[in-house]
């Protein structure tokens, strides 16, 4: 089962890798199209409406057809939609119906790849271990991107080739692979959605990606913009930050054996709340050390939320629970970009921008304490 979770790993890759790279292209593709901030976190904004829409149903269809039978079907119809954006990038209109479409079929990858791990893994100790490495394709992602950055600020339209063969290839390579996996009830999928405990958790992981989406997408154009940061630096805060998240999911799973789960979702909510507020009054030396700690709280939750509503919905419906926490949980990514961009609109405020993530933390807090006397 390991290539399966391998295949899971790399689709989750792709998937991260087209939006987050958002917040680096943005700058030229605004200069070209005239796009002030509020239209620059539009249209991070449409691909998660279309990641909300659909998660749902794609989590059905995943416990009723298996993972990797979404997973083909997802990445071939991102192919052409990538390349329509390397051809022919000329509106604006066009740049967010088809971050819309993306965001609507990209979302079968995810969920497909935690019902991998749960298939496989659900049972035994290390299922936060092997959650933690398919979730860490997205501090990888982070980190590649800072290595690269100042180079896709001329080079931008590469992103959208690379996501074309990249899709291609994860299609051929799903197609490829049949999975031992049992096909689950729709009925007995939906009943998870109406299990409180879910809704709570799913709560928890909205607050949690509000934070951390939200200040992957614009930390970087918000230290040269609003910060006056030199691109070089921003690129070096963004690869420590890139660095903490790697570090902190590597670690993760023997935290939770150490001190559980609830307790080190909060340390992580708490940390990130703390040296997110500490980077408003810091000069550039200590901007620096600072993100490699942002890094590891951004993250560090993510693991252990996701185990903890895919064992309270157990391995059959984990399709159905991790699309529908997709669905709910990423309201908070699809607001938080253009939160953030009326902020900064509003205010040219760094200081209010990074409040405005902090929100984020504070709403899963008061999740994560109502959840822990239900459970």
């Amino acid at each position: 089962m390991i290539r399966n979770i391998l295949l899971g790993w790399f689709g989750t890759f792709l998937q991260l890798f087209l939006r987050l790279s958002w917040g680096v292209i943005s700058i030229p593709i605004a200069v070209l199209l005239h796009l002030n901030t509020v239209e620059i976190g539009l249209v991070a904004t449409s691909f998660y409406i279309g990641y909300v829409i659909s998660s749902i149903p794609w989590g059905l269809v995943i416990d009723k057809i298996g993972p990797n039978k979404a997973i083909t079907i997802s990445a071939l119809i991102l192919v052409p939609f990538n390349l329509l954006l390397f051809f022919s990038l000329n509106s604006y209109v066009l740049l967010v119906v088809v971050y819309l479409i993306d965001g609507l079929v990209a979302a079968a990858i995810f969920p497909s790849a935690m019902k991998i791990v749960a298939i496989s893994h659900s049972d035994g100790s290390k299922f936060t271990f092997y959650i933690a490495l398919v979730e860490s394709a997205a501090p990888i992602t982070t980190l590649l991107l800072s290595l690269i950055a100042t180079i896709l600020l001329h080079l931008w339209k590469f992103v959208y080739l690379l996501m074309a063969i990249g899709f291609l290839l994860l299609g051929i390579l799903s197609a490829k692979i049949n999975p031992n996996v049992t096909s689950t009830e729709i009925r007995k999928s939906l009943k998870i959605i109406f299990d409180k405990r879910i809704a709570l958790s799913t709560l928890i992981r909205l607050g949690e990606l509000w934070a951390t989406w939200g200040t992957t997408t614009w930390i970087f154009p918000m230290l040269i913009l609003y910060k006056d940061i030199s691109p070089s630096l921003s690129a070096l805060f963004l690869l420590l930050f890139g660095i903490g998240q790697l570090v902190g999911i590597i670690s993760v799973d023997r935290l939770v054996q150490l001190v559980g789960t609830i307790k080190v979702i909060l340390l992580n909510l708490i940390g990130f709340i703390i040296i997110s507020l500490l980077l408003t009054i810091s000069n550039d030396n200590l901007i620096l050390s600072e993100a490699f700690l942002l890094g590891i709280f951004s993250f560090s939750y993510r693991p252990p939320t996701d185990s903890l509503i895919m064992k309270i919905s157990g391995g059959g419906s984990a399709g159905t629970s991790i699309g529908y926490a997709n669905a709910i949980s990423q309201i908070g990514t699809m607001i938080a970009p253009t939160v953030v961009g009326l902020v900064l609109y509003l205010t040219k405020s760094f200081t209010f921008s990074m409040i405005a993530l902090d929100i984020g933390c504070i709403i899963s807090v008061i999740s994560l304490i109502i959840l822990e006397t239900w459970l």
